[in-house]
């Protein structure tokens, strides 16, 4: 009923091909591993500064910029309009350091993440209206928002 070459097993040639699948199989499976999690500490650093970029932009729009009771317009010094290049450049006081979980650091010595802002009027006619971007960025990376990890933006307008 059997044959003589069926009740010999594997031959050398077919155990080297499917070692050779195997290995190739592993070594993909390896690759991916890695690239997983790259990616996922990618995203951890990504949340990190979305945290730290919401964070400032609730901060700046809890500051004043409305009318007091006399009708007389009130804006809080940390709400002047930026340097146009304050998104780019360490431009004081549009500027933080923050460490790996997005606390801030009082130099950038300690720090591995930037956080730089920019507010400017909407309208140069009406400054009842300002924008507000915060942008946060490895330190590693070179300067530009581009690259950014995180950047946000907002409107606030004075209400009477």
């Amino acid at each position: 009923m059997f044959s003589a070459s069926s009740t010999r097993g594997f031959t050398l040639l077919e155990t080297l091909v499917a070692t050779g699948i195997l290995i190739t199989s592993l070594a993909g499976l390896a690759q991916l591993f890695v690239l997983s999690s790259q990616s996922a500490r990618h995203a951890g650093v990504s949340g990190a500064a979305l945290v730290a970029a919401q964070d400032k932009l609730e901060a700046l729009r809890g500051l004043a910029f409305a009318y007091d009771s006399a009708g007389i317009a009130v804006t809080d010094g940390a709400l002047r309009p930026s340097p146009s290049n304050s998104l780019a450049r360490d431009t004081a006081p549009y500027v933080d350091w923050l460490d790996a979980s997005g606390v801030a650091r009082s130099n950038a010595a300690s720090a591995v993440m930037v956080r730089r802002w920019r507010i400017s009027r909407v309208d140069a006619e009406m400054p009842e209206a300002i924008a507000i971007e915060v942008c946060v960025s490895r330190i590693a990376d070179e300067v530009d928002t581009r690259w950014a990890d995180a950047c946000l933006s907002t409107i606030r307008t004075r209400q009477p």
